[in-house]
């Protein structure tokens, strides 16, 4: 084994390591859930995810992990409970971030929270920023090195449609122009264009299903055919795979179990099976396995635990 090598599984055995790990085994998994979200951890090399609600219709706040083989619980102590909260890993910092979220109609959040792969801390906002929303969505912008954030919904139920960027320190407004206002939408970085790519989501008056670059001064309108509109969809960026993956999401009242794939600035509907149609669910890239992982969300029978991985080719059911 080369001394590169022996470097690079002694660094990932020392990242894990360093997690806290309240709980892992073949019998530790998540409760089905919805509204929940996940993004790649590259310190820990796995997926994580954070909050939603159970089959109790309660908010949580723990912290897993999957990678490739079981769930680890990483944390019971970080925010306080929520759903519809947005969640990025700042890759050039090794850290988590959370912001915002709703733990039900009388109580909503506008904190931003980072774990650093030991434990949460409060950061405390000196200045302006994104303020109390839900339903929004964050993404890390790798070129320009920051957690960018747009849209969403704020405590009076008024969409927003602005952008926002945390560099770790404090947040800035980039833009109050540019997509219609909007909340339950997707962001993802596309490393390839090396953009922010938004799609859909639900505005005051209709769903939306267009599609948007954000170059980190000013957003434009991509035009093309893509994914009919819709709320609540889920997408990964896979740049070894099949480029930008979404599936499903919600049209009107009717939950989608379509899968859909932009390379380049083109997108494609796949003919495959996978799985059955959800909203709410969530999805992230691990680009060590080269898998989309998906899980959980909102089917025609309520809250689902499912676990699902795109290889690029199809779709592949984990656990049920």
């Amino acid at each position: 084994m080369s001394a590169f090598l022996t470097w690079m599984t002694l660094a990932a055995l020392a990242n894990l390591l360093s997690a806290q790990v309240v709980a892992q085994g073949p019998d530790t998994a998540p409760p089905p859930l919805s509204s929940h979200v996940m993004v790649w951890h590259g310190g820990l090399e796995m997926v994580v995810l954070f909050g939603g609600t159970g089959p109790d219709r309660q908010p949580r706040n723990d912290l897993w992990g999957w990678d490739g083989q079981g769930w680890r619980l990483l944390s019971t102590d970080g925010p306080p409970p929520r759903l519809h909260c947005g969640l990025a890993y700042d890759s050039g910092r090794d850290r988590l971030v959370v912001h915002g979220g709703i733990k039900n109609r009388e109580e909503s959040f506008g904190d931003t929270w980072e774990w650093d792969g030991d434990s949460w801390k409060r950061q405390s906002i000196d200045g302006p920023s994104p303020g109390v929303r839900d339903h929004h969505a964050l993404v890390y912008d790798q070129r320009r090195e920051a957690v960018v954030l747009f849209g969403g919904q704020d405590s009076d139920d008024a969409f927003k449609g602005d952008t926002w960027t945390w560099d770790g320190q404090r947040w800035q407004l980039q833009a109050e122009s540019g997509p219609p206002p909007r909340s339950t939408h997707r962001l993802a970085f596309d490393s390839d264009r090396k953009t922010v790519v938004l799609f859909g989501g639900w505005g005051p008056h209709y769903q939306f299903g267009d599609t948007w670059e954000w170059d980190g001064s000013s957003w434009t309108q991509v035009e093309g055919a893509g994914p009919s509109p819709r709320g609540a969809s889920r997408a990964a960026y896979a740049p070894d795979l099949s480029g930008l993956v979404l599936f499903g999401g919600v049209a009107g009242r009717t939950a989608l179990a379509d899968t859909w794939i932009r390379r380049g600035a083109a997108w494609t509907r796949l003919d495959v099976q996978g799985p059955a149609a959800r909203n709410v669910h969530a999805m992230a890239y691990d680009p060590l396995r080269r898998r989309v992982v998906l899980y959980g969300g909102i089917g025609e029978n309520g809250k689902l635990g499912d676990l699902w991985e795109w290889d690029g080719q199809e779709w592949l059911q984990l656990t049920d």
